[in-house]
């Protein structure tokens, strides 16, 4: 037996994923649930109330800001990603661009973007992966040219009307748009695979 294993929330991540409206410790939050792939697109992602102006959203340089937002269904579950690694032709692959308000044609925003989990009143919150945004941009149609994302497990699942994030950390202080114009037009896509369990 663990050292840890009599000491609430510390054993393993059970108490946690209830903290994440989950469930608890006792059987798999997930066991005798439907389970299917999804991909979250921009539109899911996007929440007008992150904007600090119409249909933008104004970021400081360096520090990570909330740009997407997405809170979890009554009767389901999520966790980032899908399929598994070892299965590259099953598992999920990310494609993000953001761009700014730049008059007449947008330009690409780059800096840092996080995967974050957390529950509905924000005393919980796991970062589950970090990338630069230029590993992001491949071709949408080419999964070559795209990140794996396969379900990630050693997570636990958020329940009903925890939150699943996206976080940016821009290089340079400015403002994304929630439809990029211009040349850019149709370039700010963000999907991002997750597995759903209802």
């Amino acid at each position: 037996m663990s050292i840890f294993g009599s000491i609430p929330g510390i054993g393993g991540i059970g108490n946690l994923a209830g903290m994440l409206g989950g469930g608890g410790q006792a059987k798999s939050p997930t066991a005798g649930r439907n389970v299917f792939k999804k991909v979250l697109s921009h539109g899911d992602w996007w929440d007008a109330a992150l904007e600090t102006t119409a249909n933008t959203i104004a970021l400081k340089a360096g520090v990570y800001q909330t740009i997407g937002r997405f809170t979890i269904p009554a009767q389901q579950m999520y966790r980032f990603g899908y399929g598994a690694a070892a299965f590259p032709d099953n598992q999920g692959y990310m494609h993000f661009a953001a761009y700014d308000d730049t008059a007449t044609n947008s330009v690409v925003e780059d800096g840092s973007l996080r995967l974050v989990q957390r529950n509905a009143q924000g005393t919980v919150q796991l970062v589950v992966a970090e990338y630069r945004t230029e590993q992001l941009r491949g071709s949408v149609s080419n999964r070559q040219q795209m990140v794996a994302l396969p379900e990630q497990t050693q997570f636990p699942v958020v329940g009903e009307d925890s939150i699943l994030e996206l976080q940016l950390k821009p290089d340079a202080a400015d403002s994304i748009v929630k439809t990029a114009i211009g040349t850019a037009a149709g370039l700010d896509i963000w999907n991002i695979p997750v597995t759903v369990y209802q």
